[in-house]
């Protein structure tokens, strides 16, 4: 039981107020320019403008009489500046900044962009076209340039000017500004995602030289002036899975060498007019709206939540001065008494070991909005937010994994009753359920229900409600299988539910909106709250006692079960999501990453904590073992899923798998001992660049060792937020790299104790096979998610991806024996090959490619390559292949057994295996390492869906999960 305690305090008002955690300023900055190394200006929302006179160590608030947005500023001395925004905003200033006058015009629209060639000469652009002056800005003439929105506008002289805008408007002047006329010779790179973008931003280093960007991450370049503009490949990486983050601003300092600034804190430079941008190592996942170089070697970007960024070495890095707190955070929960997490926009997971008296933040590979936050027990607990995201933590929110729903809408509220039972409710009448931790989820939303669900709140295993838009509430008494809607007499937005029993409860939402019922929703009966704010959070610790969070920094509380409600000082007037109690006090949190701690040093509350992980009791029933016995070849005793194998020599091998399981071999194969890794989380891939020094991926988790393996190395720094490592490839003791999701590389130097984070900027898909030929040059492979694949090439050792090719399947594999001469296995078992270093590919379209004594075609999973003309795959229907000639011709193996059958019969691995199991028996090889000499082993993760085979002594699964495996050798 929660605090009564509290709600008493916040009453009498004894309690004790205090922000931990907010933005470093307040607002949104949208612009910067500096108009020496000493001097320079910010413009933000709300009517912001800083300043500073000493290169940016301090910065103070500049006074205008407004509170519109501002979108840009420049200045054309120390002295005389403009600043232009929302509803034909246009601030001037003559001294500074000292004192910022408005100026009048007749065109209320929003600005975008200004631009000034000296005191007297200027252009503004904005959603309603162009406004020029000839006076400083006393009288603005309004010219008809372009039906579309403008968005961005340079000049180099007072006759030659650019102007871009929505829909690819390239405009141009040559006449001073007399009139304007459109540039259309837009050439489009094959990558190119969109037909047509969106420009924001346009700037010219020479009166021939310029660049324009914009949304996707387009960037259009031209070398005459803008009678052509070509496409520059941006490289920003995919955000949300399938576009790339929208280009806000430029700056050069000369032909060569500038700087672009994005939308996800992206920041691309380049060093060659940007026949090849690089990305920078991210700071911050706020949109970057403004760049500006106040010498060539310092530079300033500015952007979402009081972003700022500062360079002093040309853009090449980028320390954060602010904004590193001011992502809106969503939801918060206590793990203990001490240990709180919070989560919000951009993927944020902050947390706190002293009650929220101090965060630190968890660096995170999602930018979906997290919305949503519950723990189970003091270690496990769940996320939930867009694009169908689910997390799950078992250290208190440390690390985090994905779940897998299937489910792709927005995901907005959980509730689980334990670590094994939950839900999750979302858009479009998401209802999802789970009775196995998360591992699988099934839709139980009710019938013919396509609403917003907003809320949910389950009093036990089989009772609870779902709250959402138009005024809904559902409920049920059977865990969800079957939902009665129940008549709220409401058609606002509901956001959240709470019930002390099946009768008393209460829900919150928009407007200031609380309904209670005393009938388990039968009926509802409106409160008044006293307020239009929306209403996020509700609690009530008993029948009498509740309290309330909202938006403008509303805390309501209540003594007499709502019949009054009572409006509390929260300290602040952000919009407060979400709350949370511990025996310190209430955490609430909100709008700009701010956190609210309220306590009362002379007490401790009584609240209800998850408890301890070893006390949570489970329903789980023990299964009654069902004895069979399976004579097979090769069993181990090893009750774990394997899942690769690696043979450094025909004597000398290891295997991985599930529950943090290594085997190694010295005899072939004959014996296996076990391995200590120190880790238990699944083993998915093995390495070994000689005898002793070899390599061993997980989720999140690297193992390394320079002794056979007789000890273990665990790596998690850099690494345990990652999603699957996919691929690993090494060349030297020290220098490897290893692909994973989300299409991002990492590179070791040392051996793999440190990982530094190479985003190709090219694809958002997995990374599933790399092949390095030096310490410069390799190339990697990614198939896409719908059709297709690419080929990603780098000559600096992966601090530059450039997409070489798309393939029109699945690419899996890729394998070069020198700088010209390469060679790409596909999904389907076809083959391209190169011989000019992957400029050109071509595939033979003469190769066979049935599998040779088999009626199927080929799915590969999995492919590794002996040298440049052999290699060896498994296919989807687990069968081993093998090929000779680059692909030309794949044929299934059969290798026979280590010792004839007693029938003499040769038989292969498969026949063999299939044969001595029951009837529709189906075994999966999850991985095989073949020798030129013809030694190979095979590791299997077998799968039995039989539920009377579940104990079988053949490696099937149990109900709990759990996998044994099997390894087979051949010497044929």
């Amino acid at each position: 039981m929660a605090t009564l305690f509290g709600i008493l305090c916040l009453f009498t008002g004894c309690v004790k107020k205090e922000i931990t955690r907010i933005a470093d300023w307040q607002t949104h900055f949208t612009d910067v320019y500096f108009a020496d190394a000493k001097h320079g200006w910010i413009v933000g929302h709300h009517g912001w403008i800083l300043h500073t006179a000493d290169g940016g160590v301090s910065w103070e608030k500049q006074t205008v009489n407004t509170n519109e947005d501002f979108k840009a500023v420049y200045f054309t001395n120390l002295r005389n500046g403009w600043a232009v925004g929302d509803k034909g905003l246009i601030a001037t200033t003559d001294d500074g900044g000292r004192h910022w006058t408005l100026q009048k015009n007749q065109v209320p629209t929003l600005f975008m962009d200004v631009f000034f060639l000296n005191s007297k000469t200027g252009w503004i652009v904005g959603q309603d076209g162009l406004l020029y002056t000839k006076n400083g800005g006393k009288t603005w003439q309004h010219q008809e340039a372009s039906a579309f929105g403008l968005g961005g506008i340079h000049f180099v002289d007072k006759h030659r000017g650019w102007i871009v805008g929505d829909y690819d408007r390239i405009l141009v002047t040559s006449d001073d500004n007399q009139t304007w006329r459109r540039q259309n010779e837009l050439v489009r790179m094959e990558h190119d995602t969109s037909e047509v973008c969106n420009l924001h931003t346009v700037f010219f280093a020479t009166p021939y030289e310029g660049w324009s960007g914009g949304t996707d991450g387009t960037i259009f370049h031209t070398t005459n002036g803008g009678a052509e503009w070509q496409t520059q490949y941006s490289r920003l990486p995919m955000i949300y899975g399938h576009i790339r983050p929208t280009v806000y601003d430029f700056d050069f300092i000369n032909d060569d060498y500038g700087v672009a600034v994005a939308q996800g804190g992206f920041i691309i430079r380049t060093e060659d007019g940007g026949a090849n941008w690089k990305l920078t190592e991210n700071q911050t996942k706020n949109d970057l709206m403004g760049v500006h170089f106040a010498t060539p070697k310092e530079a300033w970007a500015v952007g979402w939540n009081g972003t700022l960024l500062h360079s002093t070495d040309g853009g090449v890095t980028w320390n954060k001065r602010s904004g590193t707190t001011a992502d809106d955070l969503q939801s918060v929960a206590f793990a203990d008494a001490d240990r709180a997490v919070a989560v919000g926009e951009k993927g944020t997971i902050t947390t706190s070991d002293d009650s929220g008296k101090t965060w630190t933040n968890i660096e995170m590979d999602t930018w979906h909005r997290i919305r949503n936050l519950s723990f189970v027990t003091d270690k496990e607990g769940w996320a939930v937010g867009d694009g169908g995201l689910i997390l799950h933590t078992t250290d208190a929110g440390q690390t985090w994994e994905r779940q897998t729903s299937g489910w792709w809408y927005t995901l907005n509220a959980l509730h689980f009753i334990n670590p094994k039972k939950g839900w999750i409710v979302g858009d479009l009448g998401t209802v999802l359920h789970t009775t196995d931790g998360g591992e699988t989820w099934i839709q139980q939303a009710p019938r013919y229900f396509h609403e917003m669900i907003k809320g949910i709140f389950f009093l036990n295993e089989t009772e609870g409600w779902v709250v959402g838009w138009p005024g809904i509430v559902f409920h049920t008494k059977d865990g969800g299988l079957t939902w009665k809607r129940q008549n709220s007499n409401s058609y606002n937005e509901l956001y959240a539910a709470y019930f002390i029993d099946r009768h008393i409860g209460w829900v919150v939402g928009q407007f200031g909106e609380i309904l209670h019922t005393l009938d388990g929703g039968k009926t509802w009966k409106f409160q008044q709250s006293g307020t239009r704010a929306n209403l996020n959070k509700v609690y009530f610790a008993d029948a009498n006692h509740g309290l309330i969070v909202g938006d403008e920094g509303v805390i309501l509380t209540t003594i007499n079960g709502g019949v009054t409600w009572e409006l509390q000082k929260s300290g602040t007037s952000n919009d407060l999501y979400s709350f949370s109690l511990s025996p310190d006090g209430i955490l609430a949190v909100g709008e700009g990453g701010i956190a609210m701690r309220y306590s009362v040093d002379t007490e401790q509350f009584i609240a209800e904590l998850p408890p301890a992980a070893q006390d949570m009791e489970t329903d789980e029933k023990p299964i009654e073992p069902i004895e069979y016995h399976w004579e097979i070849v090769r069993q181990g005793s090893w009750q774990a899923k394997f899942t690769d194998t690696y043979f450094s020599s025909t004597q000398e091998g290891w295997t991985v798998g599930a529950g943090g399981t290594i085997l190694r071999t010295t005899d072939s194969g004959i014996t296996w001992q076990t391995q200590q890794s120190g880790v238990t989380e699944e083993l998915q891939r093995v390495v070994f660049i000689d005898e002793n020094y070899g390599w061993i991926t997980g989720q999140g988790v690297l193992l390394r060792t320079e002794n056979g393996g007789e000890t273990w190395q665990v790596i998690r720094e850099g690494l345990k937020n990652l999603h699957n490592i996919r691929a690993i490839h090494f060349i030297t003791r020290k220098k490897g790299w290893i692909g994973v999701d989300r299409g991002q590389i990492l590179r070791t130097n040392d051996g793999g104790i440190t990982w530094t984070l190479q985003q190709t900027g090219t694809t958002h898909q997995p990374i599933t096979h790399l092949h390095f030929i030096n310490s410069q040059e390799g190339w990697a492979v990614a198939p896409q998610r719908r059709t297709g694949g690419l080929i990603l090439h780098t000559v600096d050792g992966g601090d530059y991806w450039e997409i070489q090719a798309r393939t029109h399947q699945s690419c899996i594999g890729i394998h070069f024996l020198n700088a010209k001469s390469g060679w790409v296995v596909m999904e389907n078992g076809t083959s391209l090959l190169t011989i000019d270093g992957g400029e050109s590919w071509k595939r033979d379209l003469e190769a066979e490619r049935e599998i040779k004594g088999t009626n199927f075609d080929i799915q590969l999973h999995t492919v590794k390559f002996r040298n440049h003309t052999e290699a060896w795959a498994i296919d989807r229907g687990h069968t081993i292949l093998t090929t000779q000639n680059q692909g030309k011709r794949w044929e299934a193996t059969n290798y026979l057994l280590e010792s004839e059958p007693a029938n003499g019969e040769a038989k292969s691995w498969i026949e063999r295996m299939v044969e001595e199991r029951p009837f529709g028996f189906s075994m999966r090889i999850t991985n095989a390492h073949l020798l030129p000499d013809g030694h190979g082993w095979v590791v299997t993760g077998e799968q039995i869906h039989d539920r009377e085979l579940a104990r079988a002594d053949i490696g099937g699964t149990n109900e709990s999960g759990a996998s044994t495996g099997q390894i087979y050798i051949t010497t044929d």
